[in-house]
């Protein structure tokens, strides 16, 4: 594969990662990764399985130095990608992290029909509503991730899923889990509704317990804000509210900790069948 080299600030390329790196995406949806391991992950997960979307690497940037350095993890780049070479100076300059390590990429995602998804038999789904810290985010997408969740969808009001720290954090799992984000509540919910899918929230005043409820058939965990959790006009909108059983005097758990507390439950029930 050629490797053409760009020297100016300006070039049209460079503006678009720029933008990418810093913002999480490009004007067209183009996820903005930096670091050989997010593009080996992302590299890997062209070859997933059809129905967790497509992954494709679009353009790949090299700081001059890291040209030969990562000769062997580019070998599986699609041929129709580009591949540029950029000063080391230029890099750092486009390069939010303290320490660059001279490789960065440009990846388009595209996700499975919605359809697809929730036709699946015992469907594990994850909605969050209204979380606001990207690293508790991305620890969500990983966690569900390791759980075998079918899918996340964000509301409207959560952190976006293409935040840079929220993409740092995930572990790679945004290239591999089936991601909806931006959406409506109540014309999820109904979708949901119609697919027979329960509607659970984590509510630390929750009338039930996590551990005296069936997650055996299809459902979807609605985990909220960091602070408020699942906000009372989403809570209405559940088929039931859930609590995790913590020791008294505690108030409440991370939302990123009860998210995993809800799938693990949930995968246990189904016997950790993946």
């Amino acid at each position: 594969m050629g490797v053409r080299k760009i020297t100016s600030a300006q070039n049209s390329l460079i503006k678009r990662f720029r933008r990418a790196l810093t913002e999480g995406v490009t004007r067209e949806g183009w996820l903005g990764i930096e670091g050989p391991l997010l593009v080996e992950e992302a590299l890997e997960a062209t070859t997933s399985v059809p129905d967790r979307g497509r992954v494709g690497v679009r353009s790949v940037l090299l700081a001059r130095s890291a040209v030969g350095r990562f000769e062997k993890l580019l070998r599986p780049l699609p041929r129709d990608a580009d591949l540029t070479e950029i000063p080391d100076r230029l890099f750092e300059q486009l390069s939010p992290t303290a320490h660059p390590q001279g490789i960065a990429a440009l990846v388009e995602i595209q996700p499975p029909d919605l359809a697809t998804v929730l036709s699946h038999d015992q469907v594990l789904l994850l909605v969050i509503c209204g979380l606001q810290d990207p690293g508790n985010l991305g620890t969500i997408l990983r966690t569900a991730e390791a759980f075998g969740a079918d899918a996340v969808m964000t509301l409207k009001t959560t952190v976006s899923p293409w935040n840079p720290k929220v993409i740092r954090s995930s572990g790679g799992a945004v290239f591999r889990l089936p991601l909806f984000p931006g959406l409506e509540a109540d014309g999820l919910f109904e979708r949901l509704r119609r697919q027979r899918i329960q509607l659970i929230a984590a509510d630390r005043s929750g009338d039930a317990s996590i551990s005296d409820t069936d997650f055996r058939e299809s459902v979807a965990f609605l985990i909220g804000n960091e602070a408020g959790g699942v906000a009372q006009e989403v809570l209405e909108k559940a088929d039931r509210a859930l609590r995790i059983p913590i020791r008294l005097g505690v108030d409440s758990v991370n939302a990123a900790i009860a998210a995993g507390i809800f799938l693990y439950e949930a995968a246990r029930q189904r016997g950790f069948r993946y």
